[in-house]
This record gives C-alpha cells, structure tokens and sequence, in this order.
C-alpha cells in the first residue's frame, strides 16, 4: 500500500510532480541496492495512485530505505522532495532474484530414502523461501524425507534427516588413522548415525569406548 507523509491538495495541474518519475526513482534506486547483493535480481513496482497530487520538486527526487535490503521480497522505498514543499511517499517494490534449487519431481511419502528420480532442478525465486534450500541433488539423495512432500515442493534443510548407516549394537569397522598409517578393528556401535555424524564405539579388542565419525555405512573412523 501507497503511504504518503505528506502532499499537496491544492496543487494546480501545471505544477504536478510526474508520478512516473517517482516510481522511477524507487525502481532505480532498489535495482542498485538488488544489484549489489544478488546476481540478475528482477524488480516489480506497485504502480502508484493516479489520484495522487503532488508538489513538482525542484530540488531533485531522493529515495532511500530505512532498512538494508538483506533479502530478497518485499521491501518498501521512500521517495522525498526537499523544495520547495517537503513531502515523502513509500513505494511497495519486490525483488526476485531466480536461482536453480533442487525441487521433488513426483509425490514422496514421510521417511522414503530420497533417489535421483524423486528429485529435479528448477528455476526458483528465492524471495519466497523462508528456511532456505537445497542446490546439488547428490546433496540430497540418501537421505530421508522427515514426512510427505508433495510435487514440486522445494526441498529444505528441514525437510531431510540423514540416513543412519550405523545402527546401535551393530558391528562395525574402526579404522584408526596416523598419519599414513591406518588400523582397522572390529568395534560396536553404541547409537544410531548418518554419514559425518560423531558416535561413540566400542573396540572390542580393547574393551575401550572411543568416539569417531562415520566414514561410511559401517565404518567409523578415529584419529589416533
């Protein structure tokens, strides 16, 4: 919505400011500041009021955020005239910045081990996410879906949990690593994990508990 802190109602019509030339300037203005943080933004205006009077300035249009523009969205720009009559109006604007991001490519159910074939890449713009997203498909094959996900949602951080490839009680390989020389014991696994996760393990030679992290399904490796 068009706010205006100030305008002119008895203004004769040979000395309007052109409105065209407000907008201009928001859109100017929030295409520098887009710019310089994000790749190819795109900016849309909400065309002001045609009713809208206001004095022509002659000291120079100036538009200006009151807050930094961090993110893509919506975001509001003042425009202002110092001379000869102050007046400020705030412009509604959104920045789309489109950007390929990893969506589901066909309906998946709740703890389903996402594949290659449940998942594409699309053009998104990234202004309407709140939980940002994923970007590499291989970043997210494996991992399991924490519930349903319909087609064509955008999958986020949030959305995944990692696949345990340890799983408590089980027997598994540690490899104990120094410098160029490895070690590998049999040992147990004393809780559930996922690849790069920490675990505790204990070496069934040594009868000792050490912590490490899972290499691979099955393996944990412990630096010595």
């Amino acid at each position: 919505m068009l706010t205006v802190n100030l305008l002119t109602v008895n203004v004769s019509a040979n000395n309007l400011q052109s409105l065209a030339d407000v907008e201009h300037a928001a859109y100017v203005f929030t295409l520098a500041q887009a710019q310089a943080r994000f790749n190819n933004p795109e900016i849309s205006l909400t065309p002001m009021d045609k009713r809208l009077r206001l004095q022509n300035c002659e000291g120079g249009l100036e538009a200006f955020t009151n807050r930094e523009m961090t993110s893509a969205g919506n975001v509001t720009v003042g425009v202002r005239c110092h001379h000869p009559v102050a007046w400020t109006v705030y412009l509604p604007l959104q920045i789309k910045v489109m950007q390929p991001m990893v969506v589901v490519a066909r309906p998946v159910s709740g703890n389903r081990v996402l594949t290659e074939q449940d998942l594409r890449i699309e053009q998104r713009d990234i202004g309407s996410l709140r939980q940002g997203y994923m970007t590499n498909i291989a970043a997210v094959v494996g991992q399991q879906a924490k519930y349903s996900l319909g087609l064509g949602t955008v999958v986020q951080k949030n959305h995944l949990r990692p696949l345990n490839v340890v799983k408590r009680g089980e027997s598994i390989v540690l490899v104990a690593s120094a410098g160029t020389m490895e070690v590998r014991m049999q040992g147990t696994a004393m809780a559930d994990a996922g690849v790069g996760d920490r675990v505790r393990v204990k070496n069934l030679s040594s009868e000792r508990v050490v912590e490490g992290v899972v290499d691979a399904p099955g393996v944990v490796r412990v630096t010595m």
